[in-house]
């Protein structure tokens, strides 16, 4: 995914009401971009980008090799738009269950298809390369251990033509 700003996140994301406690972790998260959008005073991001917003610490990572060793853990952790383009994405949620605080919440926002046949898009692919049912997300999400909980299924983003259902899934 390229790196997105303040503004798209905001557009992409006005509404959606995060419950922020500290310390926060994004996956993923480019920049920071979406940290600043939610409103994180701090927090850490993961990602194999090196022009960074200096407001947050960052940990230059390939995500899809094994997360970085990171001292504590963390009571919210977000993966934005990031398993989809994970060949082993359960792999990366194995470990952010074991660096989830025990109280902790996680937030991942992930396309899914209620197509019963998958199928490659060719170049509408985006560099999906996992695609799931709710259902399955829902059941190898219980098989790591997290608890479960759908806040919002919806057409991909306002103003967008892009077809594939998004949803936002809080595991504990």
């Amino acid at each position: 995914m390229a790196n997105m700003n303040k503004e798209i996140y905001a557009q992409r994301y006005e509404g959606y009401k995060f419950e922020l406690k500290y310390p926060i972790l994004d996956i993923g998260g480019e920049d920071g971009s979406f940290l600043e959008c939610v409103g994180a005073t701090s927090g850490t991001v993961i990602d194999m980008v090196d022009d960074v917003n200096k407001k947050y610490n960052h940990i230059v990572a390939d995500i899809s090799k094994k997360l970085p060793i990171i001292k504590g853990e963390f009571k919210t952790i977000f993966v934005t738009e990031v398993l989809e383009h994970l060949k082993n994405p359960l792999y990366v949620m194995a470990q952010v269950f074991d660096i989830l605080e025990d109280n902790g919440k996680c937030f991942i926002s992930i396309p899914y298809t209620d197509f019963s046949k998958r199928f490659s898009l060719g170049e509408w692919d985006n560099g999906h390369v996992s695609r799931w049912k709710i259902k399955e997300i829902e059941d190898q999400m219980k098989k790591i251990g997290f608890k479960i909980k759908v806040i919002q299924t919806r057409r991909r983003f306002k103003g967008l033509a892009f077809w594939l259902p998004h949803c936002w899934i809080v595991l504990e």
